[in-house]
């Protein structure tokens, strides 16, 4: 699956590929697995982003964490706030993960958006969207209509930072790797997201067992958990893929939903070891 060109992570007339020609990187005669067959780019379902949400005028759907800027019609969403949050209540670093965060200007670009910030975030360097998305051209990471699960984390491991695959990963074990340090991409459905309020009942396609990643379009970072309301507890993501994706603040029952229309998919980096079973 991947995502249209007109999303709001993608800005009008900018082609990060510059002179490459994706036709040199494509092969038509591999073999199509499970993970090959969701690739995580921009979404498709535009209605997931087109609701107005008037922030001023009705009562904010998540409590605590203050909305984001309202930017072409795309409803405002939640964001974290260290200073409305209890610090002994959160685990990770979300506050300084936010410094990092930029939106990604290429078209199918969340994997390699989300790959930039933590490559940054760990490494201390910076690392343009041009350049990694021509490095993932080169190696066949990335065919321009988004990047394949099995791929993401090689440009992390590319550029020497220790990364771990798992599939079915379960709460605790992503928990683990945000509270010891290490940085978690994850496979999400971007509507139930993006969309205020989602009711994860309303997927009940996602949640047919034996079929992940059938809804699965996008990759987002994990920077930490907000335990503050313990009657409602947040995920908080840097999304690459949406204006208000600095810190934006997910509850966590519909970051469940969505996170399980990927099979679970957790690509843990930056500590070896640090996904247990």
């Amino acid at each position: 699956m991947s995502w249209e060109p007109d999303d709001p992570g993608a800005g009008a007339g900018f082609d990060p590929m510059g002179e490459v020609d994706l036709t040199d990187y494509m092969d038509p005669s591999s073999p199509i697995n499970l993970t090959d067959q969701m690739l995580l780019g921009d979404p498709v379902d535009q209605a997931a982003v087109a609701v107005p949400f008037d922030g001023a005028g009705a009562e904010a759907p998540y409590p605590g964490p203050a909305l984001g800027p309202s930017l072409g019609g795309v409803p405002d969403l939640p964001n974290f706030d260290p200073a409305q949050s209890d610090p002994a209540a959160v685990s990770g670093s979300p506050g300084e993960a936010m410094e990092v965060w930029r939106q990604h200007t290429g078209e199918n670009a969340c994997a390699i958006g989300a790959q930039g910030m933590v490559l940054t975030y760990l490494t201390g360097q910076e690392f343009s969207e041009e350049q990694l998305t021509h490095e993932a051209a080169s190696m066949g990471w990335f065919h321009g209509s988004g990047t394949a699960p099995a791929d993401v984390g090689n440009l992390l491991e590319h550029h020497g930072l220790p990364v771990e695959h798992v599939e079915g990963a379960s709460l605790h074990q992503l928990e683990q790797v945000v509270a010891n340090g290490g940085a978690a991409i994850v496979g999400v459905d971007s509507s139930e997201i993006w969309t205020p309020g989602y009711d994860p009942s309303d997927d009940p396609v996602g949640g047919v067992p034996g079929i992940p990643g059938q809804n699965a379009d996008h990759a987002v970072w994990v920077t930490g958990f907000d335990h503050s309301d313990p009657a409602n507890p947040m995920v908080i993501l840097n999304d690459s893929g949406h204006p208000d994706g600095q810190g934006l603040a997910v509850p966590l029952d519909e970051f469940m939903g969505a996170w399980q229309d990927s099979g679970n998919l957790l690509v843990a980096a930056g500590t070896p070891g640090a996904v247990s079973p």
